[in-house]
């Protein structure tokens, strides 16, 4: 792997938007304090230690577009909700009212709201994951204890594995699956259907972007860094690749979807799934150093995918996740997989089910899934997206 850059200094912004006018500014700031006002009104103040924002807002680089003159925001808010000495059924009992208020606070806002719940005893044993380290760089506290995070270890980026770009790709292109069987379906005719769609497969693009610098030991979390980084990379296909990353920056700071209206869904798709499917080639032979060979061989229960815990642990965990969700027949039958954890399964055989019938052998497809072999794409691709849901 190429040398690592420095690691990024942390982030200090006190804007949502990279270019967005003190009026879309405003609004955004009004939104934290809806949210905020709601939450703690919600939680218990014995129990509430901070609100925190995390993604795109947080880190300055939401996205916004203007409807009949006035500003909206576009990405979703996506919180956690920090709360301490909450035992465990009072914290399950918190989250379905959060859900709920999610759900009413996206009506008043116009944009989705997240709200996960964050237990502060937890935060010493955060997971290291790329999500986490995100979120340690650029986070905003809405409300509660500024230095809140404080208790999470350190997560350089240097130092995550590649493993977790494999997930990133695995979310990225299930999204992509998505996409194919509307197209099917035929659920793509209504604006919204259309929009939702070009929205997933830039999605798709920023995820190759990520991947293609983190194989090449130069990733970063802000996007203004990361296109001036891929500008400067060069491989088979750069120019093309460049094309399409570009646009998906300006779909998520700049959404205007409209443009796309008469747009070919079926020629976008596949341009998105080639660059993904080749992007995914790269990074996973940097990953094990060394040519992942074909698709059919790639999803092969014996080539790790990284994403199973290591050690006794680990697989005393997979074996108690499959025989939860499996079954133990599942455990006698299908064993190399019942040793790995099933997201091993799912980015296994993803690219099979992406780019059609031959690349992937039915039978390898069924059993991953634990399905019996000639249910068809439709049936293949329902338990797929299932289990990814669970899993992802």
């Amino acid at each position: 792997m190429a040398s690592r850059e420095i690691e990024p200094a942390p982030l200090h912004t006190s804007r949502y938007t990279p270019d967005g006018d003190a009026t879309v500014e405003s609004r955004i700031s009004h939104d934290q304090q809806l949210i905020a006002a709601a939450v703690t009104d919600l939680v218990p103040t014995a129990n509430f230690r901070a609100l925190v924002l995390i993604g795109g807002y947080a880190r300055g680089e939401g996205g916004f577009r203007f409807v009949d003159g006035s500003p909206e925001p576009y990405n979703d808010y996506d919180y956690f909700v920090v709360v301490g000495g909450m035992n465990q059924p009072a914290v399950q009992a918190l989250k379905p009212q959060l859900l709920e208020l999610g759900h009413t606070l996206t009506k008043q806002v116009g944009v989705e709201v997240d709200l996960e719940v964050l237990k502060t005893e937890n935060l010493p044993g955060a997971e290291y994951s790329l999500m986490h380290a995100e979120m340690l760089w650029g986070h905003r506290v809405v409300a509660g204890e500024p230095g809140i995070l404080a208790g999470m270890p350190p997560m350089p980026f240097a130092n995550l594995g590649l493993a977790e770009f494999t997930r990133l790709m695995l979310n990225r292109g299930s999204l992509l699956l998505m996409n194919r069987r509307a197209l099917v379906t035929g659920a793509t005719c209504e604006p919204q259907q259309r929009e939702q769609f070009m929205k997933y497969l830039f999605k798709a693009v920023l995820a190759c972007g990520d991947a293609r610098l983190a194989a090449a030991g130069r990733y970063h979390p802000a996007y203004v860094e990361k296109w001036q980084r891929l500008q400067h990379m060069q491989w088979t296909g750069h120019a093309r690749f460049l094309t399409q990353y570009e646009m998906a920056l300006e779909a998520k700071f700049h959404p205007a979807y409209g443009q796309y209206a008469s747009a070919d869904l079926t020629k976008c798709l596949r341009q998105v799934t080639e660059l993904w499917l080749e992007t995914l080639a790269h990074m996973e032979s940097v990953r094990l150093g060394s040519h992942t060979g074909s698709w059919s061989e790639y999803a092969s229960p014996s080539i790790s995918k990284g994403q199973s815990a290591p050690g006794l642990r680990g697989l005393l965990r997979n074996v108690g996740v499959t025989l939860r969700d499996y079954g133990p027949l599942e455990l006698l039958t299908n064993l190399r997989w019942s040793l790995r954890y099933p997201r091993e399964r799912l980015i296994s055989i993803l690219p099979g089910l992406l780019d059609g019938p031959g690349l992937v052998h039915d039978s390898q497809l069924a059993t991953a899934l634990s399905l019996t072999a000639g249910g068809g794409w439709h049936e293949m691709t329902r338990s797929y997206l299932e289990q990814w849901h669970r899993y992802s």
